[in-house]
């Protein structure tokens, strides 16, 4: 028994890509550009939500003759100087 011969097979050079190869370069592409707008329309609908957020405050603080010095805790209730508390401590 002889020695096999194991023979490096190298790609033969081409001009363009096959159209498998194209199509999946394409669909990544596709992909890459889909995930990015999707993380600008969860930051654009994270914005609104806070400014919603941050009108509905100023809303309740107008309503109840709150000043800056004052807080709204998670229970709602109104903590008369307590914002001007926090910012001694």
């Amino acid at each position: 028994m002889g020695e096999e011969e194991t023979k490096e097979i190298k790609p033969m050079p081409v001009d363009q890509l096959h159209e498998i190869d194209r199509m999946a370069l394409e669909l990544a592409k596709s992909k890459r550009h889909l995930a990015l707008a999707q993380a600008e329309k969860a930051l654009a609908q994270n914005d609104t939500a806070d400014i919603s957020y941050k009108y509905v405050v100023l809303q309740l603080y107008m309503k109840y003759g709150l000043t800056e010095a004052d807080a709204i805790d998670e229970n709602g209730k109104i903590l008369r100087g307590a914002a001007n508390q926090q910012a001694k401590k």
